[in-house]
């Protein structure tokens, strides 16, 4: 009988030991450090550290555990202060040891995203994305590299509630308080551009080491892989009070598994209830679409051994064993 292994990720703030803020250009420091998110700037050469808080990825999390569960997953949870780096791939590490040819990956992750300079080369935008986690961020290279310990055969499913929108290389104006402020409810889970700059700017010759450590190319990567995640690139993924609006809209598509469809029916089905959730709400301001967040999931297929592989996993029923 096949295997299922996952890790449910869900991270409510950071430490600001771990996301230490650089001077920018003309001296002033930056850090979102209020319950609120407010910037709040420092003048002088001391150090401020970025906490990034948020209310209800941990919630993400749970939610995803308890999906994993019903199907007979064996399920763990990193909430907060458990999720770090090490132990993120600690967990990563024994899946690929004990899942064989048939068997399922499911990874989950609810939190803030950002991007560091990419030196490999490998992306067309010369930007890395990460998750924020608890210690530090986790670059999506560093992924790429576990996942290829898997088996040929494995079948390996992430979903990323986050977004992608901070920028490690950019420069120019900030987008963080006025967009901040766009929102009449819930939370952005983007870390700010100009925060992002100067927190990776913060630990960059570990960040550039990290990404020196890793082969170059990549290994190849023998397990088949889809990745759900929360909105493109240039979009903020939102969070509110029962979750993250990704995780709430597959939660409702799934309807406690009595889904039918495969994992194609069930991203385009994610796709068109946020579309509908945001034209509700759209129509509810009147026709102003200011204050509120469009966001467009991605899906995306990675090819393992072979293109036949990648197919049936697609056209599977979403999480079974």
């Amino acid at each position: 009988m096949a295997k299922g292994i996952s890790l449910h990720i869900g991270v409510n703030k950071v430490d600001p030991i771990g996301y230490p803020l650089r001077p920018t250009r003309s001296g002033r420091k930056y850090a979102v450090v209020t319950e609120n998110k407010d910037p709040v700037h420092f003048e002088g050469y001391f150090y401020v550290g970025w906490v990034g808080p948020l209310s209800t990825c941990e919630m993400d999390a749970a939610a995803m555990h308890d999906l994993a569960k019903s199907q007979g997953f064996d399920a763990t949870v990193l909430n907060t202060k458990e999720a770090t780096a090490e132990n993120v791939e600690k967990e990563i590490r024994s899946a690929a040891k004990r899942l064989e040819a048939g068997d399922t990956f499911f990874m989950s992750y609810s939190g803030h995203g950002a991007q560091v300079e990419d030196l490999s080369g490998d992306e067309r935008d010369g930007e890395d994305e990460t998750w924020c986690l608890y210690d530090r961020m986790f670059l999506d290279d560093e992924q790429r590299e576990l996942h290829a310990e898997f088996a040929e055969g494995v079948k390996i499913v992430v979903l990323s509630d986050s977004c992608h929108s901070g920028s490690a290389t950019r420069s120019g104006e900030s987008d963080s308080s006025e967009e901040l402020e766009r929102f009449e409810h819930g939370e952005p889970r983007k870390m700010e551009e100009r925060t992002a700059l100067n927190v990776y700017q913060g630990r960059k010759k570990e960040y550039d080491r990290i990404q020196r450590g890793l082969k170059n190319p990549p290994p190849k990567l023998k397990a088949s892989r889809i990745l759900f995640s929360a909105c493109q690139d240039h979009e903020t993924a939102m969070g509110y009070d029962d979750g993250g609006a990704f995780t709430v809209a597959l939660l409702k598509i799934w309807n406690n598994g009595k889904f039918k469809g495969n994992y194609g029916d069930l991203a385009r089905e994610i796709r068109e209830e946020l579309q509908t959730n945001y034209g509700k709400a759209v129509d509810r301001k009147g026709g102003d679409a200011t204050r509120i967040a469009l966001q467009v999931p991605n899906f995306v297929r990675i090819e393992g051994s072979s293109r036949e592989a990648l197919d049936e996993f697609v056209n599977e029923r979403p999480f079974s064993l």
